[in-house]
Order: structure tokens, then sequence, then C-alpha cells
């Protein structure tokens, strides 16, 4: 039997339903600048060598708010993959910077997490990643401001 879903996972879930027949473009990713935050060196190298497959020039990784404070401020950004517990830190610092400039962002975690009221309708990406639905939630997450239900 399997085990139930989290909050989090359940509605990244859902959201990976919405987006599997909406996206088309399987190159909308091309030459667009993704900034990695994540904690754990495999999943960001991993992530980054896929991103790249993709056509995505990957700004980082990186897995404290330090460092990726330094990227947002250094680098061109078009969206961000954010890993919600970054060894401790929560990346919601960082969101609200993005959002502030009106950088599009997918919320990623492996846990049941809580997720604040103002990041509610923020795109969000369960772990383990399934590619496909990563892909195509940071395609959507990327697109027109109202390409998700609520957005």
């Amino acid at each position: 039997m399997a085990a139930p879903r989290s909050a989090f996972n359940e509605r990244a879930h859902k959201q990976e339903e919405y987006v599997t027949g909406t996206m088309k473009d399987a190159g909308a990713l091309d030459g667009k600048r993704v900034l990695v935050a994540e904690d754990e060196y495999n999943i960001a190298m991993f992530l980054v060598e896929y991103l790249q497959m993709q056509g995505v020039e990957v700004v980082g990784p990186a897995g404290n708010l330090k460092a990726l404070d330094k990227l947002v401020d250094e680098q061109a950004i078009d969206g961000a993959l954010l890993d919600i517990n970054l060894g401790g830190e929560l990346v919601y610092p960082l969101a609200d910077r993005l959002a502030e400039r009106k950088i599009p962002f997918v919320l990623t975690s492996g846990y049941d997490d809580n997720v604040p009221e103002r990041f509610s309708d923020t795109p969000r990406c369960g772990k383990p990643y399934r590619l496909e639905a990563l892909t195509r939630i940071l395609q959507t997450a990327m697109g027109p401001p109202d390409a998700l239900p609520g957005g």
C-alpha cells in the first residue's frame, strides 16, 4: 500500500497532472537562465546536468542563502528552482526577493513543508523529482502569469 501524500506533495501532484498535457513546446526553456537553490550536492549536480540537457543556462547551483543572494545580485536570472529547506535555512527570504523582481520560481521539497500563505499559489514540485513534471512545471512558471489555475 502506498504511503499517504503530504499536503505539499498532494498540491505538487495536482500541478503535475495539470501541466502534463498543457505544454507542447519542449524547447521552451532553451536559453533561459535558471537559478538552482539546492543544498544536497548530488541532487544539485543532477539538476544542473538535466537542466542543461533542456537547453537551460544554469545559475549556480548554491546551497545557502548567502551564496544565492550573491548570485541574484550578480547574475541575470529568468527563473529559479528553490529547495525550501537549505540545510536548515528556509528559502523564503530569497523567494521574496525574486517575487519583488517578478522573477518566477518553483518551490521544491521532499517534506511536508507548511508554505507561508504568501506562497500558497507558487508552483511546486515534490521530491523525488519526476523529470517530465519538473520540466513542465518550470516551463509553466516561466510562461505567462495566467499559465496555472489561480495564477
